[in-house]
Formats: C-alpha cells, structure tokens, sequence
C-alpha cells in the first residue's frame, strides 16, 4: 500500500472519529501542535529510529503531548506508534490539515512580498480573491518576506502562480532585449 493511502486513511479516520465526538477543531489545534513539534530534529530522529522500542517512543510522546492534547488525539498518537508508523505521524499530520481544509473549503495561499505589508493590503487582497473564481469560499494567507523580490509580490493559488515582482518584470525586460537583438550603436 502506498505511503499516501496510509496517511490519508490514518488522516481520515482520526477525523471522522472528532466529528462524531465533536472535537474536530480541537483535534486538528492538536496537529497543528504536533507539526510544530515535528520541526525538531532530534524528535524526528526519535520518531524514524527503529532502534528505539515503541515503549520509549510513548515515554517521549507522553511527556511531550500527554497533558496537552485532547485525550482521543493521544490516543490516536498511540495507536500509530504501536502500529509501527510512527515515521508517518508528520505525513498524517498533514493529510489532516489537507482533509480538514477541503472539508471547510478553505484555499491556501501563499503571499510572497520584499517588505512587510500593511493589514490594509491583506483586507483588499482577500477582496479581491473572493470576487475571483481563484477560491472556493474561504481562505487563509500565508505571508512571507523574500527581499530577493525587490518589490510588487508573488500569490500562489493551490498550482497557480502570479508574479507581480520587480524581479520577474526586471528577467522580463532582459530576457526581451536579449532576444530582440539589439545592436550597440558607437
């Protein structure tokens, strides 16, 4: 079976599982906090390490997220640890996201832009997406800062790309003289 039919399954399951107890925003708090977790290096060798028995590995994921997580969250936890897939918790962390987001409707977008921008452009461009057929019916903006754009601002869409930055105008603008074969007059 494939790696992305486990996690999905896995994803699924815990998620059906919320909305019957009515804990699903809880539930996927809980994944987000894991994925936060997950960032670790040393726990991500924890959790990819086959020398370390599933007892140790609930030890660790006892004082980490025992006290923290809903009580069917850590359960769900160890559960996948004592079916031996626990390499796949980040995987299965982000299939519940995925799965949560679909269910909601919820697009993400990706904003790339060389500075800080002002709450104000935030509000026109969720505006803007949502008189767009780029969206569903909700959205969460994702914003980064990449000075490398020089100005203007990148906005991924799930696989659509528009890029409003300097740099790309500024490869452009090269890209045409050099095909146009100017020729330097003395």
């Amino acid at each position: 079976m494939s790696v992305h039919k486990i996690t999905s399954r896995y994803a699924r399951s815990i998620i059906e599982l919320a909305q019957e107890q009515g804990i699903l925003e809880e539930v996927i708090e809980n994944a987000k906090f894991f994925k936060m977790v997950a960032k670790n290096r040393g726990f991500m060798r924890l959790l990819r390490n086959p020398i370390y028995k599933p007892v140790t590995k609930l030890k660790v994921f006892s004082a980490l997220f025992g006290n923290k997580v809903n009580k069917i969250f850590y359960r769900f936890l160890e559960l996948v640890v004592k079916k031996g897939r626990e390499s796949l918790l980040p995987l299965i962390m982000d299939d519940i996201l995925l799965q949560y987001k679909s269910m909601q409707k919820i697009t993400d977008i990706e904003l790339t832009t060389a500075s800080e921008m002002p709450d104000e452009f935030i509000a026109k461009l969720k505006d803007v997406l949502k008189k767009s057929s780029l969206i569903e019916e909700n959205m969460e903006i994702n914003t980064h800062i990449d000075k490398s754009i020089m100005g203007g601002f990148i906005i991924k869409i799930n696989d659509k790309l528009i890029d409003s930055s300097v740099k790309t105008k500024l490869k452009a603008i090269e890209k045409n003289i050099i095909e146009t074969k100017y020729i330097k007059v003395i």
